[in-house]
């Protein structure tokens, strides 16, 4: 890690150190600090898995979840298959 990274990393957790788990990623999302496309599809892909594992077949998944979102079928199957 370069020096000017360290010294960012240490000033964010200076300002989350007193912050829950759930106060610190509202803090990080609110000022921009992730990267919300790819906290999409992490949400996509576990809740596919999820959904799998409740007995859902993959492509039902993913089909229910991409209209849930009103994003397209080939969105969520993206984010299914290429993590």
């Amino acid at each position: 890690m370069k020096r000017n990274e360290r010294k960012f990393l240490t000033s964010l957790l200076d300002n989350i150190k007193s912050k829950s788990s759930v106060e610190t990623v509202e803090y990080m999302w609110n000022r921009g600090l992730l990267n919300r496309t790819a906290v999409e599809r992490l949400y996509i892909s576990n809740e596919v898995a999820r959904r799998v594992r409740a007995g859902e077949t993959k492509c039902a998944a993913i089909r229910q979840l991409s209209s849930e979102l009103n994003c397209s079928y080939e969105k969520a199957r993206t984010a299914v298959y290429f993590k």
